[in-house]
């Protein structure tokens, strides 16, 4: 089998997702289609006779009942991986701004977790830090009046605050309790970033009560506990009343006695330490720190009132009262979810380890549902306290100060010295228990107990749960199971660990992570001892597991060492028959498998290997939490429409790992295969290898080889497992076909489709299981109905993306969908081994399958078919096959009329026929433009660079010779919309193509289309145009340009001058004046290029009245900032702003209504320049005021200031209008700079300059420079 990208067969490529649309499903062609049914339910039922051990539940309390005294807690072997590890090698330090507050400390200082959000906080006096613990992060800090004892996190109740709001921070202080929001955000680097929000109406006062712990529900329930003893709720809501504010506590252990003075109390009140809460059956417990439990009944959702049910005061049984009262102390209360025990509810630690195990029913009643509703606390047993590793040598007994229990892991932080502690664990011993470990009839419980690693710094003052990712299968069912049989579906718990050092996270490795570990060392002996320790059954199905991961779990080199073990006889074991087993032999302990069940053998049926019964055991923990779940649902609405139960994340996880598991049995099946013809090939000596679960090596009791015969029968029997090997892969390879199938009708509405299949089908469907889809011909028959209805509803779609369906299908469940003898599918076919090949053969193959589609066109998805079609060079068969399409669909020309029945046949053309070449022609014209990254061109990965251009061309050139209007109307919209200048150019110099053209972009324009290429410059304004008819007129005004005739050129040079004169427009249709400038001067250069006198002139004075317009808009928008108008001006200047932004204006206006009004003299005179003439005595008034303006500026005190204001000025107006005999009356202008100079004009001035000459020198200057 090819290895896709040098993965080993059965590894994973994918990131842990696998697309609908992409085929990933591996067909075992040595099982008969026909024989699929009968061969996948032989080994549905062979797995489920071997596997039946993990549906037996085992109760903890029957464990606990069961178990020796002396075997509870053995010790772990020599050597052996550390089951509890720190995630990094140091631990992150708490943040030098809580150390410095600590040090200066002056009340109290507490410290916690909150691992939900994998933060740590602090309380130092009156201050709250909180920080993440994932990093080196500065802490958020948060401030109250009083000394801050408590603090906790919670889920808000929803619709009581802004959905910013992501969490509540509880802050309790001596004298109220706030609450303050929490919003969380993640920086460019993935980082956690936290900002607190004050919610000022959210505070409740604590009546004298100091509180001690808190905790809260998913709903956003708070509960809190008190110093005085008493369990208290913090209730919020949205809005006050007059009785109550948004925020108040309400006590459910309060008496009368509450509402006396303390000194009339004359019981000392225990404060609750720690609360917890039961989500699976809605019990609150408390815990005081006189060790006192409550019970409190949260009724059936969890939501109503809390009702306190009982108080046990005296936890111990009678037979530990003995123990020292230090050690008797209890640290901590736990659930016991009802996956470990449905008869006991909660586990009480003490101070030395031992544990103490309660119950909501009495003792010896029935397992009650989680809906029963608790009546009191009942003792049902305890367990010894633990043995811990000896710490520098030594043993002594525990002393825990903090513990954490979840999921069978409990967490113990034992001080060793002052300051400073350990962190255990303890959990479940999976491995084979040895003989006489059990008390009663079944299993007993034995637990190991271990030492984190490395250990960590400083004393432990808090553990906590990290969040877990998302487990494999989501559908997984509550009832009680052993993580051997969990844990391929359920992740690896975290841990948050927090001390005096800083805090850190640890990680509980599962039975399969401690594999994982050993192949990654690959320490002699080690791998055989896990076989040895677990048995080969569980030993097995863990390296199947390893084997068949994902390229992100595993190395490519532990996969190898996992598969080479399930290769190795010596650790899997042989299949044999039971009579050829020594005394004893046929029991699975024997063979070195834990086997948790006896199953009877039938006569002459061989005992499979540890290695396939492995097999078994894991397939079917996979298969487990969805087999039986049914497909569909009916839904309340309407009974005819069925909703699928099965979402797309948990067929998506289980159809990757089953194609991973089925492509590796293929392989492993060739190499087992071949192992077995070489055994044989062997001489006898060669058998004589035993394994390590012994029983099946060919040897006798006195290690002599058997007989011939004798091998003979053995190697039969190993025969019959690979055809079993062989079936179990039919059924998982049929399994991950019905999975990817029913992804296939999820994503395609299947709640519609099946609303369209006859009643008789949709009733077996709405009683079918992934069971019977995979195992039953009914499930076969099934599907084959709603496929059909399914590739029917595809053909009608229009419109549709995702054209492929019928050839995904073929590869995907080839099981399910065996139509392809369809003229349709044979050509997909047909282009698909055409771009397998080079040469003559590839363009002969890919013209007859052009040539069967062109038959067919009428049913060709244009969409799917173009990017084959494209990457096989056959650019003109894409247009033809659309045209034929297009005729197909209308060969009555309906498109032409002019009705909605037109109207929607020119839309069904667009859509089916022309839209999908029009996409791939933007996506080669611009891979970057949003058009066209979505075609089908696009998303298979375009072409190579060098094949874009003839892309380009054969497009063009069979749009340029077709007879398609609607076609060539649509061609011409998509290359404007991409703005394709050049593809549009090339188009139009193609013969008969110019007028074309010219015609749509006139009219697409907004103009006639009947106008000649010479238009007249004195072409009207145009309307406002949108951005689609400014593009149209802009490439318009190119073509003409490279048309490079006289013609062409002036109206380039009108389309261009029409386009700056344009009214405008709101929001994206307006055009700003820099702009229009822009589109003057590019009139003018066509002007320039024609040589036409009066073109140039009048494209010339359009440019330098648009620049003066510009520069007049600067001024005004200036002076209107300023509010300092002219004496006299105009009140209005806004409005006149806004008229001279929004277009031309004609020279009198911009003369007459903005620069005379409000004084911008000097645009005044650049205006006089760009017209006729006016009186030059007028034009010496403007001189006048221009340099009288300048010399009555503010801050200008001396007679020079002035007079070089007065030159700036002369040099600027002479820079634009230089030589001018209407604009530039220089005898004047030099006669009011000497006047100026002598201090005689405007004003009279005390003492003239002495240097006059300088006035005649500057301005004969300037005329120079700005005569070149």
């Amino acid at each position: 089998m090819a290895r896709p990208n040098g993965l080993p067969p059965g590894r994973s490529q994918y990131d842990g997702t696998v697309d609908v649309q992409t085929s990933d499903s591996i067909k075992v062609n040595s099982v008969p289609a026909a024989q699929e049914v009968e061969v996948a339910s032989r080994a549905l039922k062979e797995m489920n006779n071997v596997a039946r051990a993990d549906h037996q539940r085992i109760d903890l309390k029957d464990l606990l009942a069961n178990s020796s005294r002396d075997s509870q807690y053995p010790e772990l072997p020599a050597g052996w991986p550390a089951v509890l590890s720190q995630e990094a090698s140091i631990t992150r330090p708490m943040p030098d701004m809580v150390i410095d507050s600590q040090r200066q400390m002056q009340a109290a200082c507490f410290c916690g977790v909150f691992p939900e959000i994998e933060h740590a906080w602090a309380s130092v006096d009156n201050v709250l830090y909180v920080w993440d613990t994932s990093r080196m992060s500065v802490p958020v800090k948060w401030q109250e009046e009083q000394a801050i004892c408590c603090a906790g996190l919670s889920r808000p109740k929803p619709n009581v605050f802004q959905q910013a709001v992501q969490y509540l921070l509880v802050v309790c202080t001596t004298v109220e309790i706030a609450l303050v929001g929490v919003h969380l955000s993640r920086d460019a680097n993935g980082n956690a970033e936290m900002k607190l929000v004050n919610l000022e109406h959210f505070r409740a006062p604590s009546d004298d009560v100091m509180m001690t712990t808190t905790t809260s529900t998913p709903e956003g329930r708070i509960f809190l506990g008190g110093n005085d003893s008493h369990l208290y709720e913090l209730e919020y809501r949205n809005q006050s009343s007059w009785l109550r504010g948004r925020c108040n506590k309400m006590c459910y252990t309060g008496t009368f006695a509450a509402y006396l003075p303390r000194w009339t109390v004359f019981r000392r009140a225990s404060p609750i330490m720690q609360i917890i809460i039961d989500r699976d059956r809605q019990i609150l417990y408390t815990r005081s720190q006189a060790g006192a439990i409550m019970m409190f009944d949260m009724g059936v959702s969890g939501v109503g009132p809390v009702r306190k049910l009982s108080e046990m005061t005296n936890v111990m049984p009678s037979a530990d009262k003995g123990q020292s009262p230090a050690g008797s102390t209890i640290v901590l209360i736990a659930p016991i979810p009802p996956s470990e025990s449905s008869a006991i509810h909660l586990m009480a630690v003490t101070a030395d380890g031992r544990r103490v195990y309660l119950s909501s029913q009495p003792v010896n009643a029935p397992p009650a549902p989680v809906t029963k509703r608790p009546l009191a606390l009942y003792n049902v047993t305890s367990r010894s306290a633990i043995t811990p590793p000896a710490h520098q040598g030594q043993s002594r007994s525990l002393n825990v100060t903090v513990a954490h229990y979840s999921q069978g892991a409990l967490l113990l932080a034992d001080t060793i010295s002052e300051g400073n502690s350990r962190v255990l664990l303890v959990g479940r011993d999976l491995t084979i228990p040895p003989v006489g470990t059990s008390t009663g009839s079944g299993p007993g419980l034995r637990e190991f107990v271990c030492e984190i690693s490395p250990p960590t710094a400083g004393e432990v003052l808090a553990f906590g749960l990290c969040p877990q990712a998302k487990p494999l299968l989501p559908v997984i069912d509550n009832t009680i199971k052993s993580e051997l049989a969990t844990q391929h579906v359920t992740p690896a718990q975290h841990f948050m660990v927090m001390t005096t050092a800083g805090a850190t996270q640890a990680h509980r490795l599962r039975p399969v992570d401690v594999l994982t570990k050993i192949l990654r060392e690959d320490r002699p002996g080690k791998l055989e001892e896990f076989f040895s320790l677990f048995g080969a059954t569980e030993a097995s199905a863990m390296c199947y597991a390893v084997a068949t991961s994902p390229a992100q779990e595993a190395s490519s080199a532990i996969v190898d060492r996992a598969r080479a073990a399930l290769l190795d006889t010596r650790l899997t074991g042989e299949a044999a028959l039971p009579s050829g087993h020594q005394a004893g032999a046929s029991h699975p302990a024997a063979q070195g498998g834990f086997y948790m069940g006896e199953v009877v053998a039938e006569a002459n049926k061989p005992e499979w290997s540890g290695g396939h019964r492995g097999l078994q055991t894991y397939l079917q923990r996979l298969l487990h939490p969805t087999w039986d779940s049914r497909l569909v649902s009916p839904t309340k609405a309407n009974p005819n429409s069925l909703m699928p139960n099965l979402n797309e994340e948990t067929l998506k996880a289980l159809q990757l790992r089953l194609r991973d598991l089925s492509s590796f049995l293929q392989d492993y099946q060739q190499r087992k295969l071949e192992q077995l013809r070489k055994a044989r090939a062997k001489p006898a000596s060669y058998f004589g290898r035993v394994g390590l679960g012994g029983g099946f090596g060919q040897t006798d009791s006195k290690g002599r080889a058997n007989p011939p015969a004798k091998r003979q029968r053995l190697d039969d029997p190993q025969a019959q497992e690979a055809d079993k090997v062989q079936e179990v892969t039919a059924l998982v390879s049929r399994a991950s076909e019905a999975c990817f199938l029913v992804r296939v009708l999820i994503a395609n509405q299947l709640s519609r489709l099946t609303q369209l299949i006859d009643d008789s089908w949709r009733k077996r469907l709405q009683n079918m299981s992934l069971k019977d889809l995979v195992c039953s011909k009914d499930g076969e028959e099934t599907m084959t109905q709603i496929i059909a209805v399914l590739l029917d509803e595809h053909q009608k779609a229009a419109g549709l993306e995702d054209s492929s369906l019928s050839s995904r299908l073929q590869q995907g469940c080839p099981s399910y969908f065996k139509e392809d003898d369809k003229l349709y599918h044979t050509a997909n076919g047909e282009l698909r081994r055409a771009q397998t090949l080079q040469g003559t053969a590839r363009q002969d193959i890919t013209r007859s399958a052009l040539d069967k589609l062109v038959r067919v066109a009428k049913t060709v998805d244009i969409n799917h078919v173009s990017p084959l079609l494209a990457q096989l060079g056959a650019y003109d068969g894409m247009v033809t096959l659309a045209l034929a399409k297009a005729k197909a669909l209308d060969p009555e020309v309906v498109a032409a009329q002019k009705s909605e029945a037109g109207r929607l046949a020119r839309e069904r053309r667009n859509e089916e026929c022309y839209a999908p070449i029009i996409q791939i022609l933007k996506y080669l014209v611009n891979p970057d433009l949003k058009e066209g990254s979505g075609s089908a061109l696009a998303v298979q990965g375009g072409l190579p660079a060098a094949a874009v251009d003839e892309a380009k061309a054969g497009i063009l050139r069979r749009g340029a010779s077709c007879t398609d209007n609607f076609f060539l109307e649509q061609l011409l919209a998509g290359l404007v919309s991409a703005r394709a200048i050049s593809e549009l150019i090339n188009l139009s110099q193609a013969p008969g193509m110019f007028s074309k053209v010219q015609k749509h972009l006139l009219k697409a324009g907004g103009l006639p289309t009947d106008i000649k290429p010479s238009l007249s410059i004195t072409l009207p304004p145009l309307v406002a145009l949108d951005t689609q008819q400014v593009i149209s007129l802009e490439m318009l005004a190119k073509i003409y340009t490279h048309a490079e005739n006289g013609d062409c050129l002036e109206a380039a040079a009108a389309v261009y001058n029409a386009l700056a004169m344009r009214m405008n427009g709101p929001n994206t249709n307006a055009v700003d004046l820099e702009k229009r400038l822009d589109l003057f001067r590019q009139a003018a250069l066509q002007g320039q290029a024609l040589g036409n006198g009066s073109i140039i002139s009048a494209m010339e004075t359009n440019v330098q009245l648009m620049d003066i317009q510009i520069r007049l808009v600067h001024e005004l928008t200036a002076l209107q900032a300023s509010s300092n108008l002219p004496e006299g001006a105009p009140d209005d200047l806004g409005l006149r702003l806004k008229s001279l932004q929004g277009a031309p204006q004609p020279l009198v206006d911009l003369f007459n209504q903005y620069a005379v009004p409000y004084h911008q003299w000097e645009l005044c005179i650049e205006l006089v320049h760009a017209s006729d003439g006016v009186d030059m005595a007028y034009v010496q008034q403007l001189w006048d005021l221009h340099l009288k303006q300048g010399y009555e500026l503010p801050g200008l005190q001396s007679l020079d200031a002035k007079r070089n204001e007065a030159f700036a000025r002369v040099q600027r107006v002479t820079s634009s209008c230089y030589p001018s005999d209407t604009a530039l009356p220089l005898d004047h202008v030099l006669l009011r700079l000497e006047q100026m100079s002598s201090g005689v004009w405007p004003h009279r001035h005390g003492t003239p300059l002495e240097d006059h000459g300088g006035v005649a020198d500057n301005v004969v200057k300037v005329c120079r420079d700005n005569s070149y």
